[in-house]
């Protein structure tokens, strides 16, 4: 084990020179990785990167924990595992998302395989599990104000005393109707309760550090975004396909990344009411 740590640490320079090539000279890294189709040197660099890029993201999101999200005093904190759940999460989500983006330019023309993409997939990869988790850290900037922490923090113990509530109506839904029986009570969850937690929410994400912290994320995920579009189009283009075809694989990609969204927020919304009906 202490041997693996020591290895990774003398790869940090180099990780950190990669980083940063692969932020500001995309398309270099791009042509890098595809020029030397047979051989599996791309391959194995992209992996050794990715896995880098991925202990990175680790200790951002373990050393600078959304204040928002952490437990509250009366919860037993999470562990480390838990904590990075999120950015290996998001590392299995970008390569789904890879995947489906690699099969929209095989439709329209692209030869390579997607082992032959693989190596810059785990570039670009490694380097967007770091920005996400950047992104996410700097929300803390906006913690920096006393009355953001306080507010935020009574939002959050506001949030969990209506958990067991909302648990509580969600069980009385009728199964064959979907419906709420009438005369239902709906508990603390009154629209007083609901209108003075969203008028709390309103002035909380009103003041100038929280707007600066958001700012700062919507930048760097706005970035994000066009540095990845950059990438996918100078692939496209060094494939040999036309503008046309280039803006078709974008659009059946773009699709195809639409529908895998949806799955996810449906599998995630499934899974939680499952758990919540499982207490009923």
């Amino acid at each position: 084990m202490t041997k693996i740590i020591d290895d990774l640490l003398a790869n940090v320079p180099l990780w950190l020179g990669q980083f940063t090539q692969s932020l500001t000279h995309p398309t270099q890294v791009l042509s890098e990785h595809l020029v030397a189709e047979v051989s599996p040197k791309p391959v194995q660099d992209g992996v050794s990167f990715l896995i880098l890029s991925f202990a990175a993201a680790a200790v951002l999101v373990i050393a600078f924990p959304v204040a928002s999200m952490t437990p509250l005093p009366t919860v037993k904190p999470d562990g480390a595992l838990t904590q990075t759940a999120s950015v290996l999460r998001n590392l299995f989500v970008f390569l789904g998302a890879a995947a489906v983006v690699h099969g929209a330019s095989k439709l329209f023309g692209v030869q390579r395989e997607f082992a032959q993409f693989f190596g810059a997939v785990a570039r670009f990869g490694g380097a967007t599990l770091v920005l996400l988790a950047l992104a996410s850290a700097v929300t803390n900037i906006g913690m920096a104000d006393p009355i953001v922490a306080r507010n935020w923090q009574e939002l959050r113990q506001v949030s969990q005393a209506m958990a067991e509530p909302m648990q509580a109506v969600l069980c009385k839904v009728d199964a064959k109707t979907g419906q709420l029986p009438a005369g239902t009570s709906l508990g603390a969850l009154n629209p007083e309760s609901l209108q003075q937690a969203q008028a709390l929410y309103l002035l909380t994400t009103d003041r100038p550090m929280y707007r600066i912290g958001s700012g700062i994320q919507l930048a760097i995920l706005t970035y994000l975004i066009i540095w990845l579009g950059w990438v996918w189009w100078r692939y496209l283009k060094t494939s040999g396909l036309s503008a046309g075809r280039a803006v078709a694989a974008t659009a059946v990609g773009a699709a195809g990344l639409g529908v895998g969204h949806v799955l996810l927020v449906l599998i995630d919304a499934g899974q939680m009411l499952s758990q919540m009906m499982q207490r009923c």
